[in-house]
């Protein structure tokens, strides 16, 4: 039996290795694009990167807005052809002199970015006003 202790040691070793995080591979974004829903408008990439728990990482770039502008932003059940009811809320985001606005880095749930919903982002920063760009999270 004490032959083996060396084996089993080794080979326990190995197998505490394969299940840490550090060979666990580096999450992949998965970029939703967002087009404004009249003729002219704001359009970009929102970025969703899965992390470690149950929350995934969002943020973007739009361009397009009316300078300095505000805008509210939430994930919404449906698609952007049929928007329902709002799953969670983002923080609002300005634009600036150019039209360019930012979705900093922001946590979100999971359940939030799958398939099903859509981010949409609003004319001004009440949730009641009309939709000026939206992205299907696919």
């Amino acid at each position: 039996m004490r032959r083996f202790r060396p084996v089993i040691s080794f080979f326990s070793v190995c197998a505490i290795a394969a299940c840490s995080d550090a060979t666990a591979p580096a999450p992949v974004p998965h970029n939703v694009q967002v087009t404004a829903t009249g003729a002219f408008g704001p359009s970009g990439t929102v970025t969703i990167t899965n992390i470690a728990g149950s929350n995934s990482t969002l943020s973007g770039t739009l361009i397009g807005f009316d300078a300095n502008s505000s805008h509210s932003v939430a994930i919404v059940n449906g698609s952007c052809s049929a928007p329902g009811s709002t799953v969670t809320t983002l923080s609002n985001i300005d634009a600036s002199s150019s039209g360019q606005a930012i979705i900093p880095s922001t946590e979100v749930p999971d359940d939030a970015v799958a398939t099903g919903h859509a981010i949409v982002f609003y004319e001004s920063t009440s949730s009641t006003g009309a939709i000026v760009a939206c992205g299907d999270m696919t």
